[in-house]
């Protein structure tokens, strides 16, 4: 069964929108230095570049207990400076928690919402914001 089924159409609309890719497929994950195979990772993510900031709406599994069957999402909002990273300290990122460690149902429900707040949060994002 898709999970994302019921809210698929506002993700690929929003998407369309504002000129962004929805990936439905990552890789590269690992929970305790154990890659997780693709095939358990349910993810959403519209992700898009605006000038020298990357920015992305995500929705995943919350894998804090290690549990690869979690039935907890969450339901956040990134942004990346998309210039050459600091060897030091990495890539200068920002994050915004929507939703954390919550049933997938309260995704469904308040999915216009989230989205609103996801595009305002990510609109207003500037250079300074950054560490």
């Amino acid at each position: 069964m898709n999970r994302f089924r019921k809210i698929d159409s506002q993700l690929r609309a929003i998407a369309k929108d504002i000129g962004a890719t929805l990936e439905t497929t990552v890789g590269g994950h690992s929970i305790n230095g154990v890659e997780v195979p693709k095939d358990k990772l349910a993810i959403r993510q519209i992700q898009w570049v605006d000038g020298p900031i990357g920015k992305a709406i995500i929705i995943n599994q919350n894998f804090e207990n290690g549990n690869l069957d979690s039935p907890n999402w969450d339901f956040f909002n990134i942004a990346w400076l998309q210039e050459a990273k600091n060897p030091a300290k990495g890539r200068s990122f920002w994050k915004k928690n929507l939703l954390t460690n919550i049933d997938f149902k309260q995704i469904e429900t308040n999915i216009d919402q989230l989205l609103k707040q996801s595009l305002y949060n990510l609109d207003t994002i500037k250079k300074k914001d950054f560490n």
